[in-house]
């Protein structure tokens, strides 16, 4: 594996995910701060970054200059600014962008010479729990692209998939973080319009959900099996489903994930 100790990892974005990836790799030891540079257009966001000892810039540029590794995590709006910022800087650079829709071949006509790797992370990697997907990539060595895997490990899981994928990848783990969160809004605001305190309905809808999680994860059975495992006959659990039946909750599942497929492959025309 090439040797993370000695890489200059560089960020180009000091959002939520750019932020949750460097958190996690000098919580993990996986490098030095004096061996990160981030840049942002906001020198505000850089401040905490900088007093943990980190190099920071509002120039783009001079993280690519001085990186080996860097991850592009702006969104996908603000690529046709930011990439030719980084022309003919990225030579012989990995550069892992992990916006949606934009597709390697694109970044690699945009950045000639670089090695470029897709990922989708998700959110959770904030707390050191994300789950990420990255693709296969064309041209990078074995050793590298294990490298970028190890740089989304230090913040969670990590799936290697084939880039074909990437647009559906996403309502799998990208997006959808977010129907959970509205899911957990609806119960709790339920639970507070019957006089339930919020902290309390928060807190419990939480850990059922981390609990469905590891369910999911640790007990073997498929999610189907386990639904039928919490529904008694005649019992509340059942009455409930049958309104999750009535509404055609599968349907609506599928029609967001469909159209969170086909809003990343606009983002990436």
């Amino acid at each position: 594996m090439a040797n993370m100790d000695t890489m200059v990892l560089g960020f180009i974005g000091a959002g939520n995910m750019n932020g949750a990836i460097l958190r996690g790799v000098l919580r993990q030891k996986r490098t030095e701060p004096e061996r990160v540079w981030l840049s942002n257009r906001h020198p505000e966001k850089l401040d905490p970054f900088a007093a943990e000892g980190v190099h920071t810039t509002t120039d783009n540029a001079q993280v690519a200059a001085h990186s080996d590794l860097i991850i592009l995590g702006v969104k996908p709006q603000m690529f046709p600014d930011v990439l030719p910022e980084l022309a003919g800087i990225t030579a012989g650079k990995c550069v892992v962008s992990i916006a949606a829709g934009i597709s390697s071949e694109s970044l690699r006509s945009a950045l000639p010479g670089a090695l470029v790797v897709r990922a989708m992370p998700n959110t959770p990697l904030m707390v050191g729990v994300g789950a990420t997907a990255v693709a296969r990539a064309e041209g990078v060595p074995e050793d590298l692209f294990q490298t970028v895997v190890a740089l989304f490990s230090a913040a969670g899981e990590v799936a290697v998939i084939e880039e074909r994928q990437m647009d559906d990848i996403i309502n799998v783990n990208g997006s959808s973080p977010a129907w959970f969160f509205r899911m957990a809004d609806v119960m709790v605001r339920r639970a507070v319009s019957v006089g339930i305190d919020a902290q309390t309905a928060l807190t419990l809808t939480a850990k059922t959900m981390e609990g469905a999680a590891r369910l999911l994860l640790e007990s073997g059975k498929s999610p189907e099996e386990l639904c039928r495992q919490v529904c008694s006959p005649g019992g509340t659990t059942l009455a409930s489903l049958s309104a999750f039946d009535d509404r055609d909750f599968d349907g609506l599942m599928l029609d967001a994930m469909e159209r969170c497929t086909k809003r990343s492959k606009e983002l990436g025309r």
